[in-house]
């Protein structure tokens, strides 16, 4: 095969390869995943926001239960002595202490009743979170699932041109590959092109008969004095790609 041939054959396989990526790119399900990871973080971060909810509150139950327990005892023992007393106002002091043991106790019960019910509703909303996440989960693992299969075909057809390409480059020239690599950086993937009929196939603009002319007259491979790609010439009859 001719340089020209060759050339031609090495833009396709990039082509190919460029198009491959922006299939790959575009699998919906790679959206569809990146949407479902993005709403899963947003998710955790509230099953975390909601754990630390529950562990204050446990820790604020733990310590009301126990300060219960201390009030409790405190009055026992208070109604102890006072059933021991041996005057008046050791009695009357007593009754002052156990009254006021009892009102913060009946303020202590009052306050752990309350935190039981928030603590209630807590655990309700780290159910629906967990509910949550197991959806999300299933989802992504079904949608992976789907993405895998699709990606990896589409990965084994890239690595079959890329295999193409690295075989076609060694049978350019050095001086003709560079010329084409540049271009290619260039012009976004896309470093050569061909004439059909009188138009440039990597731009689409209509080159002068003069242009022409001088193409012909050159060697198989030009450069588009338009868009700069290295330029196959030949009968400039062909198939757009």
């Amino acid at each position: 095969m001719s340089d020209a041939g060759v050339l031609l054959e090495l833009a396709e396989a990039d082509y190919s390869i460029l198009k491959l990526k922006k299939q790959l790119d575009e699998l919906p399900q790679r959206a569809r995943l990146l949407e479902l990871r993005t709403k899963k973080a947003e998710v955790d971060a509230k099953a975390e926001q909601v754990a630390q909810m529950r562990r204050e509150n446990e820790k604020a139950i733990k310590a009301l239960q126990d300060e219960e327990v201390v009030l409790s005892d405190r009055i026992a023992k208070a109604k102890e002595k006072s059933n021991n007393a041996a005057n008046y106002k050791e009695v009357l002091a007593l009754g002052k202490e156990i009254d006021s043991h009892a009102k913060r106790l009946e303020k202590t019960e009052f306050e752990l009743l309350k935190l039981m019910e928030k603590l209630d509703k807590i655990i309700e909303v780290e159910a629906q979170v967990q509910t949550a996440l197991s959806r999300l989960k299933k989802q992504d693992g079904e949608l992976l699932s789907v993405y895998q299969s699709k990606a990896g075909a589409i990965k084994r057809e890239m690595l079959s041109s890329q295999e193409m390409r690295e075989r076609l480059a060694k049978e350019l020239p050095a001086n003709l590959l560079a010329r084409y690599e540049r271009a290619c950086k260039a012009k976004g993937g896309k470093g050569a092109a061909h004439i059909i009929r009188t138009h440039c196939s990597g731009c689409h603009v209509e080159l002068t008969e003069g242009q022409l002319e001088k193409l012909s007259g050159g060697s198989q491979i030009g450069e588009c004095p338009y868009c700069h790609r290295l330029l196959v010439v030949g009968d400039r009859q062909g198939h757009a790609r």
